[in-house]
Order: structure tokens, then C-alpha cells, then sequence
């Protein structure tokens, strides 16, 4: 049963919930112009880049933190109540650091509003997930990349129009306004409806049906809205049963486990391994690299910042048309591409002070940077929010999407750290770390990722071989004994 219209309930919902993502995109993107303001610079008395990689790379630390919390707080409490959670901190870590007097007072906020980022980032796709239908789950969940890119899009322009405010308070004013976000989400989503599997995971089953009719039921789908509710109790009712009450190092002891695991994290591994981190928070010492003064290096990165949002809402279009495993194949291969062009125009036309430029080289090498934006916008980004939260059972889903993020956000942490000391050490030599990194990812995507386009959530669980599931019929209800097919475990007692 295909909803009417472009705009469902669950696809608002889940644009509602992407405030977090525009949370992550906006905090990503602040610090890239403020690190090119002089009015910054000066004011935290010149950071070296050791300071900067720390200014940086804390807000990772801080996503860490709120990425390994979340699977506890959204299992126990919600997902509504998660995200709220994460809000709160997320608004205070903006107010230290539009206030921030100093460097540590700085740092404090970004760890918070990282933690706040982490906790929202961890929770949002899932629940994204949990309400979509099958046929718009990737549309849904991948509307968190949209917003990230929009999130990034704000905060690269907010830095342009900062650097045209002569004042020496000026880099202020965008730390101030991304405490904006977590207020309206925080507040917002204590108003939508919960999940209807966390419900039923919690054995409040008239609660989940009512959660369930509340974003599917249009008026006329009485019937499928039953006997579709039904198929999702009956199957994490057997889940249960089959799995038993899973604890952190469950996720660890059967192959099908650390399959599913390795799916779900090795994507997010592969997106900072892009390269996309060091592009989005270092462009502009990049830029500086070819001789751009602060007014350039702004204007570029607020060009950059306009790439992403098209190309994730062009994205919004095939992504539920095309597999999985051909997105994630095609982008990884052009990631590498342009950073093998990017490397050899950097290589070969150097911007050295007192020399003349290769003005097309430059152009060229700009291009290929936009490119990489483009491409990860549309391709490879959407499948970090999409394929973590669909490959997990509902008992595994929370605990184990935030030990994915744990992984993104340590991957992160260290490219945000170790980049700006890299870049001044070894120059356009950095670059080919990214054209290996991405051949890699492209060879594991093509040999060792199963296909989960149309697929259910509960359906996915029979890729991994450890529960086989109920497929209820169209038009009857799964509480009917004689149409249940009875579920078994198929999990390997033993680990490997």
C-alpha cells in the first residue's frame, strides 16, 4: 500500500526530526569560517595547528559521547525523549561558546553541543525508520542528509556574511544562532507521535497500534493498517523470544551479529574516509594554500556549501529507485577519481607565494573539491542515514546504530585532529590517503554488502540468516493462528 502524495506523515515527521541534521551540518560548517576570520584568530591569540585540530576535532569527542549514551537513553526512555535529551545540552554548549571568553570555555561548548549532535544523530534515523513504509524508507532517512547539507549551507553563508560585519565580536553571531535548532526539535518533539515498534518492543501494544494509525491511516486503509500492525507485533514478539534480552557484547558473539554490525558501521567508516570531514572543515586552508585571501576563502566555501543541498534533494528522487550497493559502488570509485585529479593538479601546479598561479589549475582543482561535495551529497551520504537503522532487528536497532556512530565519530575525530597537521607537513601528498581509502571502500561495497532496496525491516532480518520472519497476508490480520507462519531461530548458538 503506496502512500498519496509525495509528502507523508512519516516523510514530515522524519524533515522535522532532520532539525538534528541540520544541527550536524550547521555545527560542521560554523567553525570552517570562523577559523578564516582574523577577528577569531586574533582573539584566541593566533591557535596553531595542533589548537585548531582540538578546537576542531573536540565537537567529534563530544559526538562520541552522546553516540555511546544514546543506546541506553532511547531504549529506556524513548526516542522522543532521547532526542529532547540531547537538545538540552545542545543548547548549552551554544550559548558557551557565543560567549566564550577564552579557548577552554570555547572548547567546553563545542564538546556539547558535539554530545548534543551525537545523542540526536544517533536516535533520528532510527526512529525515521521505524515509521516509514517500505517502499519510502530510503526517502525518509535520507532526508537527514538533506538536512545536514542544508544545516552546512546556512553556516558557510552565515560565515561569509560575518566576514562583511566589520566588528571584533563578529565570529559571535553564528555560534549564537546554532542554539536556535535544538530548541524548536527539543521542544517540537515532545508533540509527534513515539515509535510504534519501540512501543511494542515495550509490550505496550494498543499504544504502538494507535502510534501506527496515527502516520499511516488516511481514511480509507482501515484494513492494511491492521494487518500491517499486526506483522510487526507478531515478528518482534518472536524476535524477542528468539534473541532474548540483548546486552552490548550480544552484538558481538554470533556471526550473523557481526555481519549485521559490519554493514551498518563500515559505511559510516567508509564517509569519513572519503575524505569529506577534512574537505568540509579545512576548505578553507586549502584555499589558503592557493593564495586567497579571507574574503575569497569565505566566498568559495559559501559556493561549496551550495552544491550539497541540490544534490541531496536530488538524491530524494532515484534513491529509493536504485540498489544500494550500486550507489555505494559508483560513489566510492568517483570519490577516488577526483581526488587522484585533485592530487596531481595540486602536485603539478603549486600556489607558491611570489610565483604566478595557473589560474585554471586552480579552477580545476576548486571543481574537483565541489565535486567530491556533489557526490557524497548525493551518493554515498544518504546511505550512512539509510542502511545503519534498516539492518538491525528492532531489539538490536538503538543499541547497536549507536555503536555505529561511536565508530563514525571516533574515524572522525581522528581526520579532524591529525588533518591540519598533515596538510601543513606534507602538503598535496595528504590527498592520496583519500584516492586509497576511497579504492578500498569501493571493493569492499562490491564484495562483501548485501542488497536491502525493497525490502521490510523485518524482511532484512533474513539476509543475516538468524531470524526467519511472519509475511502476513494482504488483506488478514497476522493475530489469525492458522495464517501465522511460526517464526524459529536461527542463530548460531556458538560464536565464531
Amino acid at each position: 500500500m503506496k502512500s498519496k502524495g509525495l509528502f507523508s506523515k512519516p516523510f514530515l515527521t522524519s524533515l522535522f526530526l532532520g532539525i538534528g541534521g541540520f544541527l550536524y551540518g550547521y555545527d560542521s560548517g560554523i567553525i570552517t569560517p570562523s577559523l578564516a576570520l582574523k577577528s577569531f584568530l586574533v582573539y584566541f591569540g593566533q591557535p596553531d595547528a595542533a589548537t585548531r585540530g582540538a578546537i576542531v576535532s573536540v565537537y567529534q569527542a563530544g559526538a562520541w559521547l552522546g553516540s555511546a549514551s544514546v543506546g541506553i537513553t532511547s531504549d529506556r526512555f524513548g526516542r522522543r525523549k532521547a532526542i529532547a535529551f540531547g537538545c538540552i545540552w545542545g543548547a548549552i554548549g551554544a550559548a558557551l561558546m557565543a560567549g566564550a571568553a577564552h579557548v577552554a570555555m570555547l572548547i567546553m561548548g563545542r564538546l556539547l553541543v558535539g554530545y548534543a549532535v551525537g545523542t540526536i544523530t544517533g536516535v533520528a534515523p532510527v526512529f525515521g525508520a521505524e515509521i516509514a513504509k517500505t517502499h519510502e524508507r530510503a526517502k525518509i532517512t535520507a532526508a537527514n542528509q538533506m538536512m545536514v547539507a542544508w544545516g552546512f549551507f546556512v553556516a558557510l553563508w552565515t560565515g561569509v556574511g560575518e566576514g562583511k560585519w566589520n566588528n571584533a565580536n563578529q565570529w559571535r553571531v553564528g555560534f549564537a544562532i546554532q542554539g536556535v535548532p535544538p530548541l524548536l526539535l527539543g521542544i517540537g518533539v515532545l508533540f509527534i507521535g513515539e515509535s510504534p515498534r519501540w512501543l511494542c518492543l515495550k509490550g505496550r501494544h494498543e499504544e504502538g497500534l494507535q502510534a501506527f494509525r496515527n502516520y499511516h491511516y488516511d481514511g480509507s486503509n482501515d484494513e492494511w493498517c491492521n494487518a500491517e500492525f499486526s506483522v510487526i507485533q507478531v515478528n518482534i514478539e518472536e524476535e524477542r523470544k528468539a534473541q532474548g534480552r540483548l546486552s552490548w557484547m550480544d552484538l558481538f558473539k554470533t556471526p550473523a551479529f557481526r555481519k549485521r554490525l559490519f554493514v551498518g558501521s563500515f559505511v559510516w567508516a567508509a564517509a569519513m574516509l572519503s575524505g569529506i570531514s577534512f574537505v568540509q572543515y579545512y576548505q578553507t586552508a586549502i584555499y589558503a594554500t592557493l593564495q586567497f585571501d579571507q574574503d575569497e576563502q569565505l566566498l568559495v566555501s559559501g559556493l561549496y556549501g551550495s552544491v550539497a543541498p541540490v544534490a541531496c534533494l536530488l538524491s530524494l528522487f532515484f534513491v529509493d529507485r536504485i540498489g544500494r550497493r550500486k550507489i555505494l559502488i559508483s560513489s566510492s570509485a568517483l570519490l577516488s577519481l577526483s581526488y587522484l585529479i585533485i592530487t596531481i593538479l595540486a602536485a603539478v601546479y603549486p600556489a607558491r607565494p611570489g610565483f604566478p598561479t595557473n589560474v585554471a589549475a586552480q579552477r580545476g582543482l576548486i571543481a574537483c573539491i565541489f565535486a567530491v561535495s556533489a557526490n557524497y551529497s548525493a551518493l554515498l551520504g544518504p546511505m550512512t542515514w539509510i542502511i545503519p537503522p534498516e539492518v538491525f532487528t528492532t531489539e538490536l536497532r538503538a543499541k547497536a546504530n549507536a555503536l555505529v556512530q561511536v565508530i563514525h565519530y571516533s574515524i572522525s575525530l581522528v581526520i579532524t585532529q591529525c588533518s591540519p597537521i598533515a596538510l601543513a607537513a606534507v602538503g598535496w601528498k595528504y590527498y592520496i590517503l583519500f584516492i586509497l581509502t576511497n579504492l578500498l571502500c569501493t571493493f569492499v561495497f562490491a564484495f562483501a554488502y548485501p542488497e536491502t532496496k525493497g525490502k521490510s525491516l523485518e524482511e532484512i532480518d533474513e539476509i543475516f540468516g538468524d531470524v526467519k520472519i511472519f509475511h502476513g497476508g494482504s488483506g488478514k490480520s497476522a493475530n489469525d493462528e492458522e495464517n501465522v507462519v511460526e517464526t524459529v531461530e536461527h542463530r548460531n548458538e556458538k560464536a565464531d
